[in-house]
């Protein structure tokens, strides 16, 4: 990750956020930027991927989390969601999840394990991020915050 930041990302930045989400195929259009916050990867002055984290009582929502593709394969997006999850511990949440099980694998790699979706509190189920899945699955995956 030489000469790459990670660091909080400010209001003025969230255009920059959206379009990296599209570049990445991400559909940035159910996206609450009002009650996500992102981390981002920087290098220079551009921004080459991000990671949200949108609480909701004493779980934190982890995702979308995006790398532009010529960034990739360079352990920016395991920064990403380490500085996450970081912040979701940091802000006394116990746990944290990831609904979107396209990247199952990828997170089980850095210890996110299956839950059902019927088991989340009832915050989450309420949220936009969780409303938004078009096919969700009867699983989803979580990771303890106090454990882990």
């Amino acid at each position: 990750m030489r000469g790459i930041s990670i660091r909080a990302a400010v209001t003025g930045q969230a255009p920059q956020i959206i379009s990296i989400l599209e570049q990445c195929g991400l559909d940035a259009s159910a996206l609450n930027l009002f009650a996500t916050t992102f981390h981002i990867a920087v290098t220079e002055s551009l921004i080459v991927g991000c990671a949200g984290v949108e609480r909701h009582g004493d779980t934190a929502i982890i995702g979308p989390v995006a790398v532009l593709a010529d960034y990739r394969d360079r352990g920016i997006a395991s920064s990403l969601v380490q500085a996450a999850l970081m912040r979701a511990r940091a802000g006394g949440c116990r746990q944290a999840v990831m609904l979107a099980m396209r990247f199952a694998t990828y997170f089980s790699r850095h210890g996110f394990t299956l839950m059902p979706r019927r088991a989340l509190p009832a915050e989450v189920q309420a949220s936009q991020a969780y409303q938004w899945q078009a096919n969700p699955s009867d699983v989803c995956m979580k990771y303890d915050l106090i454990s882990g």
